[in-house]
């Protein structure tokens, strides 16, 4: 922006403007009228630079707060939990959508929709994953150990798992387990920012699937949402 269209657009801030017309308007009187003498009139002229100094400072301060509080928000962490649909069932995905690189620590829950009473503690978003029976947490089966897991994302950068672990998982825990069944997945874990060590947030999500003939169901839910299903 040259200089000329940085004056213009000084101007065009109202507390600017008013201030400008005010000293103008003193300027005319001063020529048309005996008001006042010449030293009065350069006297208000020094207050009123004074004045529009002032407010351009403090408009200058206040633009300031205001971006530094929008690039913030901009570099929260922030980390995107979905199904993408490939052979196999497809992928369950940790996709990283901030701006800024970030540390998920993971931790999977499951259990099977016909099993779970509205009271269980799976759809209990109040209690914490360390308050949930073992025989829920996911850490023994095909599935792995996620009882921890720990994942560095670039911005846009993606981890992917195969969905059908979690059937592997069932298997191990149930010999009646049938692909088609429907089951809770409920993920609790943490991001945090890798360039402050201070943003950290909590993250509660929880989702329904099933698979029938590699066909994957997979909806996101809200934990009241689930407590009302019948």
């Amino acid at each position: 922006m040259s200089r000329h269209q940085e004056f213009i657009e000084f101007g065009k801030r109202p507390e600017i403007a008013v201030a400008i017309g005010t000293f103008v308007l003193l300027l005319a009187i001063y020529w048309t009228t005996d008001l006042f003498t010449a030293d009065e009139a350069v006297a208000f002229g020094t207050l009123f630079l004074a004045l529009i100094t002032a407010i351009t400072v403090y408009t200058n301060q206040q633009q300031t707060k205001y971006m530094r509080k929008e690039l913030k928000f901009m570099r929260r962490p922030r980390l995107s939990i979905h199904h993408e649909n490939e052979d196999d069932g497809g992928m369950i995905v940790f996709e990283n959508t901030g701006q800024v690189p970030v540390e998920a620590t993971v931790r999977i829950s499951l259990a099977p929709i016909g099993e779970t009473e509205s009271d269980d503690p799976i759809l209990n978003n109040e209690l914490q994953y360390e308050e949930l029976p073992d025989e829920v947490k996911v850490y023994k089966g095909g599935a792995g150990d996620w009882r921890k897991t720990t994942e560095f994302l670039e911005p846009g950068q993606k981890q992917k798992y195969v969905i059908g672990m979690f059937g592997h998982e069932m298997t191990v825990r149930d010999d009646d387990y049938g692909l088609e069944d429907f089951h809770w997945i409920r993920i609790d874990g943490q991001l945090t920012s890798t360039l402050s060590e201070t943003d950290t947030r909590d993250i509660q999500r929880l989702f329904q699937y099933s698979i029938n003939n590699s066909h994957v169901i997979f909806s996101s839910y809200s934990f009241d949402e689930a407590r009302k299903q019948e």
